[in-house]
């Protein structure tokens, strides 16, 4: 069941079998808006039991007697003419079966991840900035604990990501990251390891060379910000957004670390792809505490339109 807040928009794809059975009523934790988000089925008996009207009690007359023949009674106890005090009326059957609008979010947090449907909301978890981006100095030393961090342990990494501090550091990771691939391929070309792209390969050694370190960080960083764009696309289209485009950027810049691998010739390429992959996956789910088949349609989709404009773009240049 996918829960959307009706003022902000925020959602969570829940399993409903694990949904409290009176829970319908939910808190929205991003803007603390209160909504009924379904109706609980009325029963049988409820929906085909008549309104029964209480019937008015007859009073016995008690005869008439005289006061010699009136017998004493106890202390405490009431005459036949006194009236009794009423006793609480008992619920009737419609309101003992209305059911306690108990809170969805409240009741969820007991809840665990094994589906991998439902993370408690990130926005309430502690947040913490990347230590290469909280230091003033030492920032060899910052980065190269960030990396570790990232690849050891991406799923707290990206669930304390916050927002609200700027593109100009997590791009500045991406880019460190994208230079020392760059200076590795213009070694390799350098060697004779690796051969030239196709748009300096009429170029000396040494042009290409130089040309690497210019022209692939300049390539990769527009590409970074068009995925980007193109991926916040799908999850606003999903409800998956929770974060903003800065927290999709965040994630995707720092998820890039395992495009180092791309400094080993030859293989180092589809490992760098299958890691980034992989690594995207675990930063956008968790950045926004998305579902696995929203990030999953999120990144599949734009990948199967390519290819279906690919093939039509083919066709169309075919026939003419």
């Amino acid at each position: 069941m996918n829960i959307i807040c009706p003022n902000c928009g925020f959602g969570r794809t829940v399993n409903e079998d694990k949904l409290p059975p009176k829970a319908v009523r939910a808190t929205c934790p991003k803007c603390q808006h209160q909504f009924k988000f379904r109706e609980l089925p009325k029963t049988p008996a409820e929906q085909d039991a008549p309104q029964a009207v209480p019937a008015e009690p007859t009073r016995p007359v008690a005869p008439e007697q005289s006061p010699a023949e009136i017998p004493s009674r106890p202390a405490g106890m009431l005459s036949p003419d006194t009236p009794a005090q009423p006793e609480p009326a008992a619920p009737s059957p419609q309101e003992s079966r209305i059911p306690h609008e108990e809170d969805l979010w409240k009741e969820l947090e007991a809840l665990n991840d094994e589906d991998g449907n439902y993370d408690s909301d990130p926005g309430q978890a502690q947040t913490t900035l990347p230590l290469w981006e909280r230091v003033n100095s030492g920032y060899p030393l910052a980065f190269a604990q960030t990396f570790l961090h990232v690849l050891s342990n991406p799923k707290g990494f990206f669930t304390a990501m916050p927002v609200g501090h700027g593109l100009k550091k997590p791009l500045l990771f991406f880019l460190i990251v994208i230079q020392a691939v760059a200076l590795s391929q213009s070694i390799w070309q350098l060697l004779g390891i690796v051969p030239p792209s196709l748009l300096t390969e009429e170029l000396g050694q040494t042009t290409q060379a130089a040309l690497a370190l210019i022209l692939y960080p300049l390539e990769v960083s527009v590409f970074l910000f068009l995925d980007t764009a193109i991926n916040h696309f799908f999850l606003r289209l999903f409800k998956a957004d929770t974060k903003g485009f800065e927290g999709t950027f965040r994630a995707e810049a720092y998820s890039a670390a395992p495009m180092l691998l791309m400094i080993i010739p030859y293989i180092g390429m589809p490992l760098a792809m299958i890691g980034t992959t992989v690594y995207k996956f675990l930063g956008l789910r968790h950045v926004h505490g998305a579902s696995n088949k929203q990030v999953l349609a999120v990144l599949v989709l734009p990948m199967l339109l390519a290819f279906a404009v690919a093939i039509i773009l083919t066709l169309a240049t075919g026939q003419i």
